[in-house]
């Protein structure tokens, strides 16, 4: 037989659970009161709606796949809160209740994702490179160009370049000097590591830049055959962290 003591014991045990038990039932009512009031319906469509007129007026340039993932959680986010706005049902609490966590976990989630795109996804800036130098090049006393980007190309702090030249011949009705020319590239900014690169004509190179990079140059060199005279320009310039 057991002692009165643990006879308490025991009732004590069941009355604590009992207790854990009501307040969780409290709790249930209330997180159902709240997702069934009228007005909570709208708060994950309104909340979904926000990020995306924020995410508009703030958006960062470069190429649409880095926002795929973006893409996917608003979408889902705004559905899911649609979902809820017109489930109507007094009974279908836990659908409401499900619909409204999707979407506001989507709704942080696609946020999240936009921030990163933000901080270090990849920015377009081929319209701002700047040519030095007087083009054709050939093989004799032309055979170098000079590529810069300035401060405002540079405002969103990056760690790497990745650069591709189109090479083409000035004389397009002559006969073609591709396949005997290509192009040496020289990283000249300050602070970066010494880094050149051999191109052909629509190749890409990828330098790494030096902190807090204000400026960008580039020195391209051709080599071609004699008598040839090539035109070279920036096809694509894109500042990511490598």
């Amino acid at each position: 037989m057991s002692s009165p003591a643990d006879r308490g014991d025991v009732h004590h045990s069941t009355t604590s659970h009992g207790d854990h038990s009501i307040a969780a039932h409290d709790i249930r009512n209330i997180f159902i009161k709240w997702v069934m009031h009228p007005s909570a319906r709208w708060l994950p469509l309104l909340l979904a709606c926000a990020a995306v007129v924020i995410a508009g007026t703030d958006w960062p340039d470069g190429p649409a796949r880095q926002y795929t993932l973006w893409g996917l959680l608003t979408g889902l986010s705004v559905l899911t809160a649609a979902a809820r706005v017109l489930d109507r049902s007094p009974r279908d609490a836990r659908l409401a209740g499900v619909l409204s966590l999707v979407s506001v976990l989507a709704t942080v989630g696609g946020w999240l994702a936009f921030q990163s795109v933000r901080t270090h996804g990849e920015i377009d800036v081929t319209g701002q490179v700047r040519a030095v130098g007087s083009q054709p090049l050939d093989d004799t006393a032309h055979r170098t160009l000079t590529l810069r980007l300035d401060a405002r190309a540079l405002a969103e702090p990056r760690n790497a370049l990745r650069l591709t030249l189109a090479i083409s011949d000035h004389d397009p009705a002559g006969p073609t000097c591709l396949p005997d020319t290509h192009a040496t590239l020289s990283l000249l900014t300050a602070g970066a590591a010494d880094r050149t690169a051999d191109l052909r004509p629509g190749g890409t190179a990828d330098f790494a830049l030096g902190a807090r990079t204000t400026t960008v140059t580039i020195g391209v060199r051709l080599h071609t055959g004699r008598g040839c005279r090539m035109d070279v320009r920036t096809v694509s310039a894109v500042l990511h962290d490598g």
